[in-house]
């Protein structure tokens, strides 16, 4: 392999959406490598690395030719995610991120009328894509305002871990708006401009009343928010038991089923068994 292969060989959009090994990661991932060789296959698409850059890299560095297989299939954003979403220890928020920026390059391309992703776009939907990030609805739907409305820096800092998603969110939503203090009202000079003050005082309480109550249910919000994951994640659990439950009820059912068969066949071949007996006695009595 020479220093040129290595140069021109670069990432795809796709792969770059994962955050790269830490060192520690990278230098066992080498280790393993020089003692098991490459056991993965390095994929490609347009003449470049679609899935296996750390592996690429590793490989390079330790002088060995990697064994590269060109993509061929039909939906290489799917393809990426399968692979790796959940074999990487990432956060929901790095996950959810991960899943609407590889959505992102797909909408884009489509755009272009690339022609091979065309049945792609019809899955582009915040539930599809909270299902396939294993996250909440919720979750999901601010991944997706992240990367429509945030920088590319700061959605590469949440998919790299080095910020979290609701820390990144405060920083692209607008800073709430602030009632502005009413001025001081000049003494009343008559009974007539006493009472407008009476009138404009008991707005400003209306006011000052409607803003705390919009500010309590933020707070109230923002806690849902932060539980909608650990209810999301507990609803799966329930349902993943619930299958259990009912698969064990079904093999409960037909070994119940079985032992029935094998009662009957036991008592059949009991009768049998009597009947040839005294069919044998009558005979020999005779």
């Amino acid at each position: 392999m020479t220093d040129k292969n290595i140069q021109t060989m670069e990432l795809h959009p796709l792969c770059t959406y994962f955050p790269r090994m830490s060192d520690a990661e990278f230098i066992s991932l080498k280790e393993n490598i020089q003692t098991n060789g490459q056991t993965h296959p390095i994929y490609t698409l347009d003449g470049m690395i679609l899935d296996g850059g750390n592996r690429y890299r590793a490989l390079c560095e330790l002088g060995i030719d990697p064994v590269i297989i060109e993509y061929t299939g039909s939906n290489p954003a799917q393809f990426i995610l399968s692979s790796n979403l959940h074999r990487r220890h990432l956060t929901q928020g790095q996950s959810a991120a991960i899943v609407s920026a590889s959505q992102s390059w797909v909408n884009a391309q489509v755009q272009d009328n690339n022609s091979q992703l065309q049945s792609v776009a019809q899955l582009d939907s915040a539930t599809f894509r909270a299902k396939q990030s294993g996250v909440g609805h919720r979750t999901q739907q601010l991944a997706d305002k992240l990367v429509k409305e945030a920088p590319a820096e700061l959605v590469k800092e949440v998919i790299d871990g080095k910020k979290s998603l609701n820390k990144a969110i405060k920083e692209i939503s607008p800073p709430k708006p602030v009632a502005p203090k009413p001025e001081p009202v000049p003494a009343a000079e008559s009974e007539a401009e006493g009472s407008h003050d009476e009138q404009l005082n008991s707005i400003i309480d209306q006011q000052k009343g409607a803003i705390n109550a919009l500010e309590a249910d933020n707070k109230v919000m923002l806690k849902v928010f932060e539980s909608d994951d650990r209810i999301s994640a507990s609803i799966e659990e329930v349902k993943r038991l619930t299958e259990l439950n009912r698969d064990l009820n079904e093999r409960i059912n037909g070994l119940m089923a079985d032992k029935e068969d094998a009662i009957k066949t036991a008592n059949y071949w009991k009768d049998r068994f009597l009947t040839l007996e005294a069919a044998f006695n009558n005979s020999v009595a005779k």
